[in-house]
């Protein structure tokens, strides 16, 4: 039923939008100087509440992707957005959260078969050498030579905005110095974990830029522009409860008015409220 609920109340959003004109705002805008970052987490048949797209769907929209929009790298676009935006327009980069080995098994065969970069941000307290439900040390290996980027999901996934300085700086800090040792690369990119802005803050986008980070990805929902922070970039997470047509109509910025749920009100108010 919340299921149900929450693809109806998207599919209403998207004719409501779409029939105001505020959608065609919305697209004029960032086909002119705007990017988009879509944020997944774990492509499989076995779907986890709110933040599982099936193979089959996840095929479909990299097909309407290729179609429709030209797919870059987060390296590439973070140049963009620092010095050339409307290199960005009509450009998509696709990253996913937390590091679940469905990414390896069943993302990184379509994402080849479309010639797609991605970068995949790793909790790095679960990464596990006999693999199990997060990626091992061999296949992430395997990706990074293979057009897969990788960046920071913290140690643990803790909330950070919950921790001590101290705690923030080993959760960011640690997770970055244990990639770089594992991949023998640097790590440039960092994802917050949750990530709406109750959930990270100026402190603690300085600890990630003291730390050498060039970027930092939120879970704050919307497309970037020229002047947007690149320590808080927004995405647009694709969840379970998106059909084709709410996938289009993301991409299309339908849902863009929607970006008042990742408010620091919204989530202290859900979080009271609606604690499930």
């Amino acid at each position: 039923m919340r299921y149900l609920l929450k693809k109806i109340i998207k599919i209403v959003v998207c004719i409501i939008t779409t029939c105001s004109g505020y959608q065609r705002i919305c697209r004029n805008n960032t086909n002119k100087k705007g990017l988009t970052i879509l944020a997944y987490h774990s492509i499989s048949n076995e779907i986890v509440p709110d933040e599982t797209v099936t193979p089959d769907e996840f095929e479909r929209q990299l097909q309407y992707i290729e179609e429709n929009y030209k797919v870059i790298s987060l390296e590439e676009a973070i140049g963009y957005l620092q010095r050339d935006i409307e290199k960005a327009s009509g450009s998509i980069v696709i990253t996913f959260d937390d590091g679940y080995s469905d990414n390896y098994y069943n993302a990184y065969p379509l994402l080849k078969k479309h010639n797609f970069p991605a970068t995949i941000f790793l909790i790095t307290g679960f990464i596990k050498n006999n693999g199990g439900k997060y990626l091992s040390p061999s296949q992430i290996h395997e990706m990074k030579n293979d057009n897969i980027s990788f960046g920071s999901h913290t140690v643990s996934h803790r909330v950070l905005t919950n921790l001590t300085k101290e705690e923030i700086v080993r959760e960011i800090r640690g997770s970055k110095d244990m990639l770089e040792s594992q991949l023998g690369q640097r790590i440039n990119f960092f994802s917050y974990p949750v990530g709406t802005r109750v959930d990270f803050n100026d402190e603690i986008e300085e600890v990630v830029k003291a730390c050498k980070y060039s970027c930092a990805c939120s879970n704050m929902y919307g497309m970037n522009g020229k002047n947007d922070d690149i320590f808080a970039l927004k995405r647009i997470g694709i969840e379970t409860t998106d059909n084709f047509f709410i996938f289009k109509k993301k991409l299309e910025g339908a849902l863009n008015i929607m970006s008042f749920k990742d408010t620091r009100f919204f989530q202290r108010f859900k979080r009271i409220f609606l604690p499930l």
